[in-house]
C-alpha cells in the first residue's frame, strides 16, 4: 500500500513537475520572445524617430538660406540696401523675415562686414547690437566672402553664380544657441551691376527654442521635443546639433514613443492571471506583434509613397520621375531604344482658380492626371512637377510620327470640358516634346530640351505642341531675341497691326469694335499677345507700344468718324507720370475730341491704393475722357472703388458668359451685375457671346452691348471700315465704339 502511494505521489510529482516545467519553460519562452519583440519594436520605433528628427532638422537648417533668398535675390533689395532705405529693409529683410518665417534676428552687413541694419524680435534696433554676435558669426562671413570671391573670379556681374552661394551652421552664443545663415544681397536680373566684393550680406538668426523644436517635431508627432545644452537624460532620446567644426553645441531631445512597452503594460495583467492559457496568450501576442509590425511597415510604406508621389493626384513627383528617367536613359544606352520626354503646361488654369475657386482647381488637376494616365501605355510614366506642370516619360518611342500622335491626343484630351464640383470649366494645354538619342545620358539636359520645346509651343499661341530641334535656343535667349525684334518693329513701324472685333446692340447693329494688337514676327510668325505684351512690360517697352496702339486707334477713329474709341491701358502705363501728356498728344495729333476717348482698365489698376493713379484718373476725367473697367468680377471687385474712381463702364468677363444657363448661381451673379450697374448709372458690355441662348438670356437681363464670335470675329482695318460704310443707320448709330486691347486674344 505504501509503495503504491509512493509510486502515485512520485508520478503526481513527475506529472506536476513536468507540467510546471512545461509551464515554466513555456512562460519563460513566452517572456523571452515577448521581451525581445518589445525591445525590437521599441528599437525600430526609436530609430525611425531619430531618422525623422535628423532629417527634419537638416531640412530646417537648409531651408533658412532659401527663406532669406526669397527677398535678398532682388534688384530692389540691392538698390534699397545701397541707398540705406531702413524702412524698406525693415519691412522686407527684417520684420517680414521674422514674422513670416519665424527668424529671431536679422542683420545687414556692408562690404566691410560692418552692420548697417539690425532687427531683433520684430523690432528695429541699433546696428551696434550686432557686436555681441560678430565674433561668433565672423567665420561664416569669412567663408561666404571666400566662396563668393571664387565664384566671381573673372566675372564682371556674377549675379547668377552668387545666387547659389550661402553659408549656414549652428552656432553657440553666450545667451543661447542658434542656427545662423549668411547670404549675399544680389540682383535677380543682372540689371543692377555690383562689383565683386562690394555686395552687402544678410544675416539671419534662428534661435534653438521651443518654437523651432516644435516645428521640427510637429510633422512626425515627437513628444516633448526641446533643445538642451547637455546630452539626453535617462528615458529620453536625442540627436546632437553640431557646428562647422563638428563640435556638439546642443542636443535635440524628446520623449521617445515606446509602442512595445505600451503593449506590455496592457498584456501583463492577462499574463499573470492566465498562466494556464500560455499557448493562447502566445498566439495572441504573436498576432498582436505581427499587427504592430504590419502597422510600422504600412507607416513606412506610406512615408515612402508620400516622399515619391504628389499628394493631390497620387502621381509620381519630380524626385521619382527623375529616378525613372535616369534608369530609362541607362537602359536605352544598352538596348539602343529611344526614350521620349514630354513637358506639359496647362493654359488658362489660373482663370479656373480665380473664377471657380481653389477646390475646383484641385479637382481639375486630379482630372488632368487621370486623363493623362488613361492615355499612356503600361510602361509609361506621368508625373506632376507642381502647380499646373506635368512631365511624361515614354520609353521605346520609335519615331517622331508616333511622338506627334501622342502629343496631339494629349492636347485634344486635355482641351475637353471638365465637370468641376457641379460647374463646367475649359482649359487648354501646351506640350513640349523631345526624343533622346541612344548616346544621350544627361537627364537634366534632356529635361531642359523638353522645357525649351514647351516654351516654343507657348510662344506659338498655346494649345499646341512642339518637338525639340537642335537649333532651338533656350527661353532666356528667345525672350531677348523677341525683345530686340520688338524694339526694331516699334522703331521701323513694321509687323505690328490692329484688328477689330465689332460690338453689337440688341437689334444686331454695329455700335463699336474692340481693337486687338497683333504682331507677325518675321521668324516666329504670329506671336500671342500674352508673349510680347509681357516682354514689353518686363523690358520697358510698354510705354512705346501703348503709345503706338493709342495713336493708331485714335487716327483710325478720327479718319472713319467714329464717335468713341476705348484704349486698354497697362498698369505700368498708368503709373508713368507722363501718361496724361501722352494721351493729350495722341488726341491732338489725330484731331479726336477728348470726349470721344475711353480708357479701359483692369480691376487690378482700379483697386490699387495709389494716390498717383487716382490723381491721373481724375485729370483724365476732368477733360472728358471716360473710364471703363475690363474683366469685371474676376478679381476683388469693390463697389466703393467703383464709386470713388467714377468708372463709366464695366465689361463682364467671358468666363461668366460661358456658364450662363448651366449654373444658377452664375446666372444670379450676372443679373446682379446688371442691376448694380443700372443703380450706379454705369453702362455694361458683355464679351464672349458665342450662342443664341447666351444672347437671349443676356438680353432678358437688360444687356444692350454684345461682343463675341456669334456676331463676328476680329476683322482687318480695311474690312471693318467697309462694314461701317455699308451699314445703313441714323448718323448717331452709324458711329462706332472701339475698344483697343493690347493683350487681348481672339
Amino acid at each position: 500500500m505504501l509503495t503504491s502511494l509512493n509510486k502515485r505521489h512520485s508520478l503526481s510529482v513527475q506529472i506536476v513537475g513536468s507540467v510546471l516545467i512545461i509551464l515554466t519553460l513555456g512562460s519563460l519562452s513566452l517572456l523571452l520572445v515577448g521581451h525581445n519583440a518589445i525591445n525590437m519594436t521599441d528599437t525600430t520605433s526609436a530609430d525611425r524617430q531619430e531618422r525623422f528628427a535628423a532629417r527634419n532638422l537638416a531640412a530646417e537648417i537648409t531651408r533658412l538660406p532659401e527663406q532669406q533668398q526669397s527677398a535678398t535675390i532682388w534688384d530692389d533689395a540691392v538698390l534699397r540696401t545701397r541707398n540705406g532705405d531702413d524702412e524698406w529693409i525693415d519691412a522686407n529683410l527684417g520684420f517680414w523675415m521674422q514674422d513670416y518665417f519665424g527668424h529671431s534676428e536679422s542683420y545687414v552687413l556692408d562690404r566691410a562686414g560692418e552692420p548697417v541694419f539690425a532687427s531683433v524680435a520684430g523690432e528695429r534696433r541699433s546696428p551696434d547690437i550686432y557686436d555681441v554676435r560678430a565674433q561668433a558669426i565672423a567665420p561664416l562671413v569669412t567663408k561666404l566672402r571666400s566662396d563668393m570671391a571664387r565664384a566671381s573670379e573673372g566675372l564682371d556681374n556674377p549675379y547668377e553664380e552668387l545666387s547659389e552661394i550661402s553659408v549656414v551652421a549652428p552656432l553657440r552664443f553666450d545667451a543661447g544657441n542658434a542656427i545662423v545663415s549668411v547670404v549675399p544681397i544680389i540682383s535677380d536680373t543682372g540689371n543692377v551691376p555690383q562689383r565683386p566684393g562690394t555686395e552687402a550680406l544678410h544675416v539671419a538668426v534662428r534661435n534653438l527654442d521651443a518654437t523651432f523644436a516644435q516645428q521640427i517635431g510637429g510633422p512626425v508627432e515627437l513628444q516633448n521635443l526641446a533643445f538642451t545644452t547637455g546630452s539626453p537624460a535617462a528615458g529620453l532620446a536625442g540627436i546632437p546639433v553640431t557646428d562647422l567644426s563638428g563640435e556638439t553645441i546642443a542636443w535635440l531631445v524628446w520623449k521617445p514613443e515606446r509602442p512595445g512597452m505600451i503593449l506590455l503594460n496592457k498584456m501583463l495583467p492577462v499574463l499573470l492571471a492566465s498562466g494556464l492559457a500560455v499557448a493562447l496568450l502566445l498566439w495572441w501576442i504573436t498576432r498582436r506583434l505581427l499587427r504592430v509590425s504590419g502597422q510600422l511597415q504600412v507607416s513606412e510604406a506610406q512615408a515612402r509613397f508620400l516622399a515619391n508621389h504628389d499628394a493631390l493626384t497620387g502621381l509620381p513627383n519630380r524626385t521619382l520621375f527623375q529616378d525613372r528617367l535616369a534608369q530609362a536613359l541607362h537602359g536605352a544606352a544598352r538596348s539602343g531604344q529611344t526614350v521620349a520626354l514630354l513637358a506639359i503646361d496647362l493654359d488658362r488654369f489660373k482663370s479656373i482658380n480665380d473664377s471657380l475657386g481653389h477646390p475646383a482647381g484641385d479637382e481639375l488637376i486630379r482630372q488632368v492626371g487621370s486623363r493623362l494616365t488613361d492615355l499612356l501605355r503600361t510602361g509609361d510614366t506621368v508625373a506632376r512637377f507642381g502647380g499646373d506642370e506635368f512631365m511624361i516619360l515614354l520609353p521605346n518611342m520609335t519615331d517622331d510620327h508616333a511622338l506627334r500622335h501622342i502629343c496631339t491626343k494629349i492636347v485634344e484630351e486635355l482641351s475637353r470640358p471638365y465637370e468641376l464640383l457641379g460647374r463646367s470649366g475649359c482649359i487648354g494645354a501646351s506640350v513640349g516634346a523631345v526624343r533622346a538619342r541612344p548616346e544621350d545620358n544627361d537627364r537634366d539636359a534632356l529635361m531642359q530640351r523638353a522645357d525649351i520645346a514647351l516654351y516654343r509651343a507657348k510662344a506659338a499661341g498655346k494649345g499646341c505642341f512642339n518637338l525639340f530641334e537642335n537649333d532651338l535656343i533656350n527661353p532666356a535667349q528667345q525672350q531677348k531675341c523677341i525683345e530686340s525684334d520688338l524694339r526694331t518693329a516699334l522703331r521701323l513701324n513694321t509687323g505690328l497691326k490692329l484688328v477689330y472685333q465689332p460690338f453689337y446692340d440688341e437689334k444686331g447693329d454695329v455700335m463699336g469694335a474692340e481693337a486687338l494688337c497683333r504682331w507677325d514676327h518675321p521668324i516666329h510668325g504670329a506671336l500671342s499677345p500674352e508673349i510680347f505684351i509681357k516682354i514689353a512690360e518686363d523690358h520697358g517697352l510698354i510705354d512705346k507700344l501703348g503709345q503706338w496702339v493709342l495713336d493708331e486707334a485714335c487716327h483710325f477713329a478720327a479718319r472713319t468718324n467714329l464717335v468713341k474709341v476705348a484704349v486698354n491701358v497697362s498698369p505700368l502705363q498708368l503709373k508713368d507720370p507722363d501718361f496724361f501728356a501722352t494721351v493729350r498728344r495722341a488726341l491732338e495729333s489725330s484731331g479726336l475730341a477728348p470726349t470721344s476717348l475711353e480708357l479701359e482698365l483692369t480691376e487690378k489698376i482700379v483697386l490699387e491704393q495709389s494716390s498717383a493713379i487716382k490723381n491721373t484718373l481724375i485729370r483724365l476725367r476732368s477733360i472728358g475722357i471716360r473710364i471703363a473697367l475690363d474683366d469685371f468680377a474676376t478679381g476683388n471687385s469693390s463697389l466703393q472703388y467703383l464709386r470713388d474712381h467714377r468708372v463709366d463702364c464695366v465689361k463682364i468677363d467671358r468666363t461668366f458668359v460661358a456658364r450662363l444657363g448651366k449654373d444658377q448661381e452664375n446666372d444670379h451673379l450676372v443679373r446682379a451685375i446688371f442691376g448694380m450697374a443700372r443703380a450706379m448709372g454705369i453702362s455694361v458690355t458683355v464679351e464672349g457671346v458665342e450662342t443664341e441662348m447666351q444672347r437671349n438670356l443676356l438680353a432678358s437681363m437688360g444687356c444692350k452691348t454684345f461682343q463675341g464670335f456669334l456676331l463676328s470675329g476680329p476683322m482687318e482695318a480695311t474690312g471693318f471700315a467697309a462694314v461701317l460704310e455699308k451699314q445703313a443707320a441714323p448718323p448717331f448709330e452709324s458711329r462706332a465704339l472701339i475698344t483697343v486691347d493690347l493683350g487681348g486674344t481672339v
